[in-house]
């Protein structure tokens, strides 16, 4: 039979984790070092949940690199948590925050959206060498009683957001 966990420098490094540690890779995004899913699945419920996507990171991912999508969506986590967001890292450029209130999750999601837009930021070019001025970025969100309607509200606001171009 062959062995279907072929990793064994990963194995190894999991086995030799301490508890700390295991629970800081089971919960918390590797990338913003904000909560991950499955802490905002497994953490207290709320009455309100938003999720929001970084708008144009597959253009910013083209013209820069990677690197350069990584630090805008780090800069995003970032954002979101100063503003008072209780903020979670879903998946690629995606993040979901809990509320107490609707009011309190449009409020905060707008400022952050005001932070992003007008605050420039550096990134480092696909040559590896040029450091480019990005003059800020945006998101949509949406908000809803759960996940789901938080999901369908997010793109119509990306629906909308196309058809006004």
């Amino acid at each position: 039979m062959t062995e279907r966990r072929s990793d064994h420098v990963t194995r190894k490094r999991v086995a030799e984790m301490s508890p700390e540690e295991m629970r800081h890779a089971l919960l918390v995004s590797d990338k913003t070092e904000l909560p991950n899913r499955r802490s905002f699945d497994e953490g207290e419920a709320s009455p309100w949940v938003a999720m929001s996507d970084v708008n144009g990171l597959k253009a910013l991912n083209d013209q820069f690199g990677y690197a350069a999508g990584d630090t805008l969506i780090r800069r995003f986590a970032e954002v979101l948590v100063s503003v008072g967001l209780d903020a979670y890292h879903d998946k690629g450029d995606e993040f979901l925050c809990k509320g107490q209130t609707f009011e309190e999750l449009a409020n905060k999601l707008s400022k952050a959206q005001g932070i992003l837009r007008q605050q420039p930021f550096p990134v480092l070019g696909v040559d590896g060498g040029r450091i480019t001025t990005i003059p800020g970025a945006d998101f949509c969100f949406g908000i809803g009683p759960d996940v789901k309607e938080a999901e369908v509200r997010l793109k119509h606001q990306k629906e909308l957001r196309k058809a006004s171009r």
